[in-house]
């Protein structure tokens, strides 16, 4: 999915609305400016992620007090750290999370593919139809005869890999697109029973060996649990001290909406 920054849709999209701070009245050209570094999927979104993080650092530069124009940043810096209280996993939290989440905890699943894509644009839905019932007739063709993989991709499939019968080599994690990722490794060896659904289309699949991910040991992921159970204590305290000032605020112009992806300043 595409990401709209602000200066693809800014001329398009609505007036930068007035924002108070207690009774202060947020800069426009600092809010502008504030834009570029917000992406979102409309522009509307990019103005609230924007406004919601000037807000939060007026705020924070008021709570601050006096001599914070000399150094903002540090003086922001130092009000969260004292301000955000956490107490550190301890090794019984490491290895609770770690025996909740083993799964989370093996080595990549190794995958060697074959497949035949017949492509159709998401937003024409005749058209996935009408390939997916392609993809469909193809399978049924490959369970009589599956030495017929190679010469059905080359004249079926809209991929390149159409020219070495299919072949997209060795897959590991990240190395395509998530949702087909994510079909891929459910399967076991051999020919999927059904056609696979992503961005492009309709993938009819085989899958020629399977290497299955090995359970990690928590030794050699303990560090790697304590450092995120830390960072997401953390963050967590810093979203409680952020959302008290703002309840305690008066803020005009914009409704703050928070998570956990966008409290930091």
């Amino acid at each position: 999915m595409s990401q709209c920054s602000p200066q693809q849709d800014a001329k398009a999209g609505p007036e930068l609305p007035e924002i108070k701070v207690n009774g202060v009245l947020l800069d426009q050209a600092l809010f502008a400016q504030e834009l570029q570094y917000h992406q979102a999927e409309s522009f509307a979104s990019v103005v609230q992620s924007a406004g919601q993080a000037l807000v939060v650092r007026q705020l924070l530069i008021e709570e601050a007090g006096e001599g914070v124009e000399s150094d903002e940043e540090k003086a922001i810096a130092a009000l969260i750290e004292k301000n955000s209280t956490f107490t550190s996993p301890t090794e019984a939290d490491c290895v609770r999370y770690f025996d909740n989440n083993s799964e989370r905890f093996k080595t990549e699943v190794l995958l060697e593919v074959d497949h035949i894509l017949l492509a159709a644009p998401k937003e024409d839905i005749e058209e996935r139809f009408n390939e997916k019932e392609k993809a469909i007739s193809i399978i049924a063709q490959l369970k009589d005869d599956l030495s017929l993989f190679a010469a059905l991709a080359e004249q079926y499939s809209s991929c390149p890999s159409k020219k070495t019968g299919g072949s997209l080599g060795q897959i590991g994690k990240g190395q395509t697109v998530p949702e087909f990722e994510k079909q891929l490794v459910r399967l076991p060896e051999g020919l999927a029973e059904k056609p696979i659904e992503s961005r492009y289309g309709f993938h009819v699949v085989r899958i020629n060996r399977k290497v299955e991910g090995k359970q990690l040991e928590y030794p050699m992921v303990a560090e790697k649990i304590k450092h995120y159970l830390t960072q997401k204590a953390s963050q967590l305290s810093i979203q409680g001290y952020i959302q008290s000032l703002v309840e305690q605020a008066d803020i005009e112009g914009i409704a703050m909406r928070f998570s956990d992806e966008n409290i930091v300043v």
